[in-house]
C-alpha cells in the first residue's frame, strides 16, 4: 500500500512537470514573437476610423448638485427667494443639466483622420451626437497638427473650422502623444517593449530603446531559465491549426509575479493579435484590460477593436468600438498638410508673438470676417472689435460706418447704434448718416434715424 502511494504520487509530479514544459515556446515560436516585437512601425500613415465611446455616464442627478450648489451661491437658498426668482432659478439650473447632459453625449461618437509622417502629425475629428450621422461625407470640424519648430520644441496649431478661428502655439512636449499611442497599440503588438527589454540588449548602452535581439535570451526562453520572465504558448483552444495562445508573465526578484497578459495571435504571425487582456497584477483573475481585433486588411491592420477597461473587480470603466474605413501606411504625405496654413477668413491668434503683435494679428482677422456671408459671425467679429476699440473711437467709427450698407439688417443696426455712441459730439456727422439711414429698408433701423433726426432737431431749437 505504501508503495503505491509513492508511485502515484512520482507520476502525478512528472505529469504536472511536463505540463508545464510543453507549454514553453519552441525555437521557432520564440523567432515568430521576436519577429512580432521588434516589427518597425509605419513610417507614415493616413488613416480615416470612427469611434464610439461607452463610459460610466454621469447621471442626470450628478450634474444638478453641481449646478445647484453653483447657483445656491448666485442667487441664494430656495426659501429666501421670491416665486419667480426661484422660477428663474430652477430654469438656469435644469438649462445647465441639459447643456451637461448633451455634451456627453456629443461625446459617445467621433470621427477621426490621423496622418503622420514620423515627424508631424494630424488629427483632424468631429463629434457626432443622436441628430448627427458621421459617415464618409461628414465634414470634420478641428484640426490639430504637430510639428518640430524650426529652433527646439514643438509648435501646435488647432484650427476650428466652425468658428473659423485658429491658434499657433510652441510646446515643449506633445499634447497628442496619447493619440499616436494609442493608434500605435493597435496597429502594433501589444506588449512590444517589455518583450525587447526582456529579449533584447540595448544598443551602444542607451537608456532607452532600441535593442538588439539578444539570441543567448532567446534560448533561456524556450529552456524556462530566462531569469524573472516567462512565455507559454499553446494552440487555441477554439481554433487551433489558426491561432496559438500567448501568455507572458513578468516577476520580480522574489518570484511575485508583477505582470501577466494573454494574447491570442495567427498562428503563422505573431503580430496578428486578435485577442489581448492584461490580467489584474494582484489577483490575476479579473482582467483589468481587454481588447478584440477583426477584418484584418492585407497590411495586417484590423478594422474593428473593440477595448474594454475595468476596475480590476469586474466592473467595466470604459468601452471603446473602433472601426477602420480607411489607412494606408508607409506613404509619401504631402508637407502642406502639416503647415500652418488657415483659410484668410480665419481669426488667427499666434501666441508666439509679443501680445500687441498678437492682437494686431487676430484684429485683421475678425475685419476679414465683416466682409463675409455669415450673418452670425459678422455680428460677433463686430461685438468683439468694438470691445478692443472701445477707447479708439475714430478707429471704431471707421468700422462701424463701414458696415451700414450690409446685406444683413442686424449687422446694419449694430453699425448705425455704434455710430449714435461714438459721434455724440459729432452731431453735424451723426445727422447727415441719420439722413441717409431714414430710408433704410429695415423699419427699425429707419426709426432709430427718426429719432436721431428729432434729437438733433430739439438741441438745435434750444436758446
Amino acid at each position: 500500500m505504501k508503495k503505491t502511494i509513492v508511485i502515484l504520487f512520482t507520476v502525478f509530479t512528472v505529469n504536472s512537470s511536463m505540463a508545464d514544459i510543453s507549454a514553453l515556446p519552441t525555437y521557432e515560436q520564440a523567432q515568430k514573437l521576436v519577429a512580432a516585437a521588434w516589427k518597425s512601425p509605419p513610417r507614415s500613415i493616413d488613416v480615416t476610423y470612427y469611434l464610439a465611446v461607452k463610459d460610466k455616464k454621469k447621471t442626470e442627478e450628478h450634474f444638478r448638485k453641481i449646478y445647484k450648489e453653483h447657483f445656491d451661491n448666485e442667487y441664494g437658498p430656495d426659501e429666501e427667494l421670491s416665486a419667480d426668482m426661484l422660477e428663474r432659478k430652477e430654469g438656469k439650473i435644469q438649462e445647465n443639466v441639459d447643456y451637461g447632459l448633451a455634451q456627453q453625449k456629443k461625446r459617445e461618437k467621433i470621427k477621426y483622420r490621423i496622418r503622420y509622417d514620423g515627424k508631424s502629425c494630424r488629427v483632424d475629428r468631429v463629434y457626432g451626437s443622436p441628430e448627427k450621422i458621421l459617415d464618409a461625407n461628414t465634414p470634420l470640424e478641428t484640426t490639430l497638427i504637430e510639428t518640430p519648430a524650426p529652433t527646439v520644441g514643438l509648435e501646435l496649431y488647432r484650427y476650428s473650422h466652425n468658428n473659423k478661428s485658429a491658434t499657433v502655439e510652441k510646446r515643449e512636449r506633445s499634447p497628442i502623444t496619447v493619440i499616436n499611442n494609442q493608434l500605435n497599440s493597435i496597429v502594433m503588438i501589444p506588449n512590444a517593449v517589455i518583450l525587447q527589454m526582456k529579449l533584447g540588449t540595448r544598443k551602444d548602452d542607451l537608456v532607452t530603446e532600441p535593442y538588439d535581439v539578444n539570441e543567448t535570451k532567446i534560448k533561456q526562453l524556450c529552456s524556462g531559465t530566462l531569469e524573472n520572465f516567462t512565455v507559454k504558448i499553446r494552440p487555441d483552444e477554439n481554433e487551433p491549426n489558426a491561432k496559438d495562445r500567448i501568455e507572458i508573465s513578468l516577476y520580480l526578484d522574489d518570484k511575485i509575479e508583477a505582470f501577466t497578459s494573454l494574447m491570442i495571435c495567427a498562428k503563422d504571425d505573431y503580430s496578428k493579435v486578435y485577442y489581448f487582456e492584461d490580467l489584474n497584477s494582484i489577483t490575476n483573475k479579473s482582467p483589468i484590460f481587454t481588447r478584440t481585433c477583426s477584418d484584418f486588411d492585407t497590411q495586417g491592420i484590423p478594422h474593428h477593436v473593440t477595448q474594454i477597461q475595468n476596475n480590476g473587480k469586474g466592473d467595466v470603466i470604459l468601452h471603446e468600438i473602433y472601426r477602420i474605413e480607411n489607412v494606408r501606411v508607409n506613404i509619401s504625405i504631402p508637407k502642406e498638410v502639416f503647415e500652418f496654413n488657415p483659410p484668410e477668413d480665419y481669426v488667427v491668434t499666434d501666441y508666439r508673438l509679443p501680445e500687441t503683435e498678437r492682437q494686431a494679428v487676430k484684429i485683421e482677422g475678425l475685419k476679414r470676417q465683416l466682409k463675409g456671408k455669415d450673418r452670425g459671425r459678422k455680428f460677433q467679429a463686430f461685438l468683439k472689435l468694438r470691445e478692443y476699440f472701445k477707447d479708439n473711437p475714430s478707429e471704431m467709427r471707421e468700422i462701424a460706418a463701414s458696415m451700414l450698407e450690409d446685406e444683413h439688417s442686424g449687422v446694419r443696426r449694430l453699425a448705425f447704434h455704434t455710430l449714435i455712441q461714438v459721434l455724440k459730439d459729432d452731431l453735424e456727422e451723426l445727422k447727415r448718416i441719420a439722413v441717409i439711414m431714414q430710408d433704410d429698408e429695415d423699419r427699425l433701423v429707419r426709426k432709430m434715424a427718426a429719432r436721431v433726426l428729432q434729437r438733433i432737431e430739439s438741441e438745435d431749437e434750444k436758446p
